[in-house]
């Protein structure tokens, strides 16, 4: 049985968020600000859904994301000893900028030595973004994104937090949309949003399709209007090319553009499936607004 929901957590700022140029900084801490920001999430998760009706706590190595789970649900953690973030290669960031290239396993392992982190499914070479599964090319980001999705969707407890990045969040939940808002997401920092598994058909449960609860599109605003499948393959299109563009991730060959061609935007996304493979929504059922029109 699948959890009931996936609490998706962007990482609190950290020092590569102060400018481009600090995206030289290797897999860089918090800033005091973004432990700040842990803080409020944490009195929001308090408020809102309650910190302690989280039994499961799936989090990038990534240092920044570490941290964001571990200030965030230091309550929950200190009530529970035996509580343990699980640290999931899968959820690193899609780029290979210094920024986005994780520390060893050995350097994790001892700096988090004493800290309820969970390294079991880390592995040495999980850093390695020039090659293999985690290099950023936009196919492999889909299918690591798919495989963390199948992770999730096997946790046997009910209500589930992960902490990841901004560029991977719309890898893992296919919506596309504000994906230019901020610096290479439309997620804010220590933004969360609350997910379910689609499980409307064995296409969307061997995907492991995950769909925005009503509660968090109302949460974010009351004037979200669904996107269609087309819309978000499109969308995904351009954000993918502009993110190619500006070195986050690398395109397969088959959807490399070329930038003087004014239909280039419209080729197909690399997603985690096929277009054919997508559900498609009927617009005026869809209870699960996913994006305004007006960030198109």
């Amino acid at each position: 049985m699948a959890p009931r929901v996936i609490h998706f957590i962007r990482h609190a700022q950290g020092y590569h968020n102060l400018s481009i140029e600090a995206h030289k900084i290797r897999d860089p801490l918090l800033t005091p600000y973004g432990e700040q920001q842990c803080k409020r999430l944490a009195e929001e998760i308090g408020n809102g859904i309650g910190i302690h009706s989280i039994d499961c706590i799936v989090a990038s190595p990534i240092r920044r994301t570490l941290y964001t789970a571990l200030h965030t649900f230091g309550p929950l953690l200190a009530a529970k000893p035996d509580f343990k973030i699980i640290a999931l290669p899968d959820l690193q960031e899609t780029s290979a900028l210094p920024c986005d290239v994780g520390s060893s396993l050995g350097a994790l392992k001892q700096e988090f030595k004493d800290r309820p982190v969970d390294f079991s499914h880390v592995h040495e070479g999980w850093n390695n973004k020039q090659s293999g599964p985690f290099a950023p090319r936009a196919d492999l980001v889909a299918k690591r994104s798919r495989n963390a999705r199948k992770f999730l969707q096997s946790r046997a407890e009910d209500s589930v937090a992960a902490v990841t990045h901004g560029g991977l969040l719309h890898f893992l939940t296919e919506d596309w949309a504000g994906h230019a808002k901020f610096c290479g997401t439309g997620w804010a920092n220590c933004e969360l949003r609350t997910y379910q598994f689609d499980n409307s058909s064995p296409t969307t449960i061997a995907n492991a399709t995950i769909i925005e609860t009503p509660w968090s599109c109302q949460r974010r605003s009351d004037k979200l209007q669904p996107l269609t499948l087309d819309e978000q393959l499109e969308l995904a299109a351009v954000a993918q090319r502009s993110w190619a563009e500006d070195g986050y991730i690398t395109l397969p060959e088959n959807m490399l553009f070329d930038k003087s061609d004014p239909e280039a935007s419209h080729a197909t996304a690399v997603t985690s499936h096929s277009a054919e493979a997508i559900p498609r929504h009927d617009t005026k059922e869809m209870d699960v607004a996913v994006q305004t029109r007006a960030h198109l």
